[in-house]
């Protein structure tokens, strides 16, 4: 059995993922880890019984990792996968990323998806490049957020999240609105991020109300409002890179922004390309023969993931 020590929990909407992480690792049908968070320890912790430290997120002092370092030498050490890069367009920003990468040296650095991890190498040193790698999230959904037998009332559900970096996206928003409207195409838009907040009943009960969701966000790592509304059984319209896992690639939006030395940006004529997909997908143009729902259920399943892990974790 492997035994592993999480630190460094994250806030948020990413404590659950943490949390499923754990919960998948302590449930895994082999019984192959038992996993122990720190934040729930009390009094002294025997760090001689892990083999694992598994530092999570940024949320941990760096001097905790020196004194794990010089403790047990022997200790494995995961880093990630929320670990680096809180502003992907400007790089290293903080003490803490340039502590990152001058000084931790972790046997196994993770990102979550791989246009984000290829973007991360280029600050890594070279000996945590070499030890780079990807592990996508688990996710625990309740059935209740599922509603198989609610009319469709919506053409599509827009999904407008605008990130700080992404300086295109009025324009880009606002010329694939017009389409819809001057075409007689009905939508529901959920709006997120810098662009406003949403409630999520109110997205789960849009989401079983429309024939498919459209991601306007310029990037996700992997999304998990893709993956529940996959889980909806509703497919996803988005780019390479915010849609990056998704259960039927025929519905990838192309050429809608590109990669640069600093990071994304998006092409001028995305909200065109955007709509033409959208036409096809209503249209019954594109074919897809897929069950969106079964095919996140096992993709994000607690087995498949600890598989992945233990994939990982026998590469150390």
């Amino acid at each position: 059995m492997i035994k592993i020590l999480m630190l460094g929990k994250p806030g948020g909407t990413l404590a659950r993922t943490y949390d499923w992480h754990i919960e998948a690792l302590n449930n895994d049908m082999l019984n192959r880890f038992k996993v122990e968070c720190i934040h729930e320890m009390n009094g002294n912790i025997d760090i001689n019984k892990y083999d694992i430290f598994w530092f999570y997120a940024k949320a941990f002092q760096p001097t905790l990792y020196h004194e794990i370092k010089k403790l047990r030498n022997d200790a494995k050490i995961i880093c990630g996968p929320n670990i680096l890069l809180d502003k992907p367009d400007i790089g290293l920003s903080d003490d803490w990323d340039n502590w990152y990468v001058n000084h931790c040296r972790p046997n196994i650095h993770l990102d979550q998806v791989s246009f984000y991890s290829n973007h991360v190498k280029k600050y890594l040193s070279k000996e945590t490049k070499k030890v780079a790698k990807i592990l996508d999230k688990c996710m625990k959904i309740e059935d209740v957020y599922y509603k198989s037998k609610n009319k469709k009332e919506y053409d599509c559900l827009i999904y407008s999240k605008k990130r700080r970096y992404d300086y295109g996206f009025e324009n880009f928003r606002n010329e694939l609105v017009n389409l819809l409207k001057d075409n007689g195409i009905t939508y529901y838009e959920i709006k997120a991020g810098k662009y406003g907040k949403y409630e999520r009943e109110d997205y789960f009960d849009a989401l079983n109300k429309s024939k498919v969701m459209v991601n306007l966000s310029l990037d996700e790592c992997p999304g998990i409002l893709n993956y529940e509304s996959m889980f909806c059984n509703v497919p996803v319209i988005g780019s390479e890179h915010n849609l990056p896992i998704t259960s039927c690639k025929q519905l990838i939006v192309e050429n809608t922004d590109k990669m640069t030395d600093n990071y994304l940006v998006r092409e001028s004529k995305a909200a065109e390309f955007y709509f033409d997909k959208i036409v096809m997908f209503l249209q019954n143009k594109i074919d897809i023969n897929i069950d969106h729902r079964s095919w996140i259920i096992d993709y994000t399943s607690y087995k498949a993931y600890s598989n992945k892990v233990h994939d990982l974790i026998k590469e150390i």
